[in-house]
């Protein structure tokens, strides 16, 4: 009885090659298996030899055959058994071939090819090989151990097996074909039956996945075309025939420059562009599809520019939802009594019906964000959001990304999809720049193309996206003076300061103490101090009223909430049991040698002249009058004229009039306990 002697260049395929044999000779001969590392010390008497390839075939071999050895190449192919998962991968997917040796690699990818799985891209990997793409992929014929590092997917189709030819030929040699030619033509005939039912499911998937596919495309509102590196179209949609004007048969295999020439000049990844078709305006995006699972060419979107304006403003109304309510504050949220406060919004809410943009200045603590929301409220866009940026309280490294968005990928630790601004945030409403005094010079330069432009660039974006709002400004800083320091832009001021609205200081609106009080108190109490009459003896009360109030009314807020506190029902509440910091400033004024030298008016004068860092004497003027003061224009000159003998003020000529020396505001930081 002869035996079988498998020889392979490699161990592994041997063993393999071997078992494939035993499976079908192994009933009627002893099968052995060699690799060329191994001792061939076999006896060739009764021996038939199978080598795997010509490569296999050595200096022993040689002399073993020269001797008079039998010995068949054989031929092998793929086994179909273990494509499966070959056969799912999406067309043009990039794969390494592995094999152990550079002419197996080459004839495991013709064989491939050869089987039907020619739409997959193969490039052969062997040890030693000097260069190779570094793919996610690789696909090895029984060589696992062989894969690069870094290889994230690897599928092992199996040893490639002795061919039906070679099995018949090894049968004939060993005169079995009469025990095993039946068994041998019904195995070939049902391995061949096997792989064209899984070839035929799966091209019944894919014809199921294409149906669904063209189901997708033609439910889309927009349009779309996808064309190959030669231009030819490959897929569209019925969109783009109704866009066309004609049928699906009219596009679909026909080359791009025959139906839109004017696109081809779109192809570069996530290039974008108007184009004109049938009298519509349509907004093209080009996104370039390669090495991707798919055939390498182009995708073209098309959509309608009114689709877009449609999209555009119901993703605005939605993501603005937030930032919308309905409880703005109003000019009825506004209490006072005195007449020059009554004045004043008079003056704001004529500006309210305006578009123009607004800056607020005045002290903190005087309502600027109330009389922003205000202005709001009365303003055309009050059904628009209205969004508050305070750049105090905003991070300088942050302030461009949250004002004007940024797209993904711009920086560490953007958010995916990017992130939209609070100017896109704002638009169709009101966006309120608060603290704008404290922005850097760097920045007001960006924010001064925005206000000239309406238009507004992402971190990281090459897009100008256009932006409809309404711009108030406010600051606690005089920015005229800022301007002339060189801490602020002059062009962006004159840009800010088209309506300027001065707010009122609570020293400027003394009548309305009373009524504010009366407010706080009855919130911070429950209703229970409905009159500050009820809570405070009156010289309590009239403290108040000669206290300057350096804070403003949110300082007058504070000391109400801390009366309520400490206040008991059976008892008012005296002089010694307000805030310290009013009272101290009493025993300060009281019993200040200063005052009585310089007179109260003198004090009044300097104070005014320091909060407004400089003022000309027929403005503080209508500051006397207004406050109900005894000083005409003349009175003021001549109290002037003293304080600048003693050093206190010096007199400018132009809009600044007169300003405090250093020595002025060191006696009225000691007056006022201000710093």
């Amino acid at each position: 009885m002869k035996k079988i002697i498998m020889i392979t260049p490699g161990k592994v395929t041997s063993i393999n090659l071997a078992i494939q044999l035993e499976n079908i000779f192994g009933e009627y001969t002893e099968v052995k298996s060699y690799c060329l590392e191994d001792d061939l010390d076999f006896d060739p008497t009764n021996a038939l030899v199978v080598l795997s390839s010509p490569n296999t075939m050595d200096k022993r071999i040689q002399d073993l055959i020269d001797n008079g050895l039998e010995y068949i190449v054989a031929q092998r192919v793929i086994n179909h058994r273990y494509i499966s998962e070959l056969l799912n991968l999406p067309r043009g997917t990039e794969v390494l071939l592995v094999n152990d040796r550079p002419e197996s690699s080459h004839e495991a990818m013709v064989q491939l090819q050869a089987l039907g799985v020619n739409y997959i891209k193969y490039y052969p990997y062997y040890p030693g090989i000097a260069s190779y793409p570094e793919l996610d992929i690789s696909v090895t014929v029984g060589e696992p151990h062989l894969v690069p590092f870094g290889v994230k997917k690897v599928i092992n189709i199996g040893t490639r097996q002795i061919d039906i030819v070679t099995v018949v030929d090894i049968a004939n040699r060993l005169g079995l074909m009469k025990a095993l030619g039946d068994r041998l033509s019904s195995q070939y005939v049902n391995h061949i039956i096997n792989l064209l039912n899984r070839i035929n499911d799966t091209a019944k998937d894919m014809r199921i996945i294409s149906s669904r596919l063209e189901t997708v495309a033609n439910c889309l509102a927009k349009a779309i075309i996808y064309i190959n590196k030669s231009g030819d179209v490959i897929v569209s949609n019925q969109e783009m025939c109704n866009i066309l004007k004609c049928s699906y048969e009219d596009i679909v295999g026909k080359n791009i420059k025959d139906i839109l020439p004017q696109i081809l000049k779109i192809n570069g990844h996530d290039e974008v562009d108007i184009i004109r078709i049938h009298n519509k305006e349509l907004f093209v995006t080009s996104n370039v599809i390669e090495g991707k699972g798919s055939e390498d060419g182009i995708i073209y979107t098309f959509e309608k520019s009114e689709e877009i304006e449609k999209n555009e403003h119901e993703i605005r109304r939605r993501t603005s939802e937030n930032a919308i309510r309905t409880n703005y504050y109003t000019f009825d949220d506004i209490f006072y009594k005195s007449s020059n406060m009554k004045d004043l919004i008079n003056k704001v809410k004529s500006f309210a019906l305006t578009d123009s943009t607004i800056l607020i200045q005045g002290e903190s603590g005087t309502g600027k964000e109330l009389f922003a929301q205000s202005i709001h409220s009365a303003s055309h866009r009050a059904s628009g959001p209205f969004v508050p940026v305070n750049f105090a309280s905003m991070s300088s490294s942050l302030i461009e990304s949250e004002l004007f968005g940024y797209e993904e990928g711009s920086f560490t630790g953007a958010m995916k999809g990017g992130k939209r601004g609070l100017f896109e945030e704002a638009h169709g409403g009101t966006i309120f720049l608060d603290e704008i005094g404290d922005a850097s010079l760097d920045f007001q330069c960006r924010l001064l193309r925005v206000i000239q432009e309406r238009q507004v660039r992402r971190v990281g974006g090459l897009k100008e996206i256009p932006i409809n709002v309404r711009l108030i400004a406010a600051t606690n800083k005089d920015l005229a003076s800022e301007v002339r320091k060189g801490n602020f832009r002059a062009d962006l001021y004159y840009r800010l300061n088209v309506l300027p609205v001065r707010m009122l200081s609570l020293r400027e609106r003394k009548q309305d103490i009373l009524v504010l009080a009366n407010l706080f108190l009855q919130r911070y109490s429950s209703g229970k101090i409905s009159n500050i009459e009820h809570a405070l003896e009156i010289d309590a009360i009239n403290l108040l009223y000669e206290y300057d109030w350096p804070g403003n009314i949110r300082q007058l807020e504070n000391a109400m909430e801390y009366i309520a506190n400490v206040w008991r029902k059976d008892k008012k509440l005296s002089v010694r049991e307000l805030p310290e910091y009013i009272t101290h400033s009493s025993d300060k004024l009281e019993g200040s040698i200063l005052i009585d030298i310089l007179g109260n008016n003198t004090i009044w004068i300097l104070r005014k002249i320091m909060n407004f860092n400089g003022l000309g004497r027929r403005y503080l003027a209508e500051l006397a009058k207004e406050e109900d003061i005894d000083l005409t224009e003349g009175k003021i000159r001549s109290l002037l004229n003293s304080a600048e003998v003693l050093g206190l003020v010096e007199t400018n000529t132009g809009r600044k009039g007169t300003v405090l020396t250093e020595k002025g505001y060191k006696l009225m930081s000691s007056i006022n306990n201000i710093k």
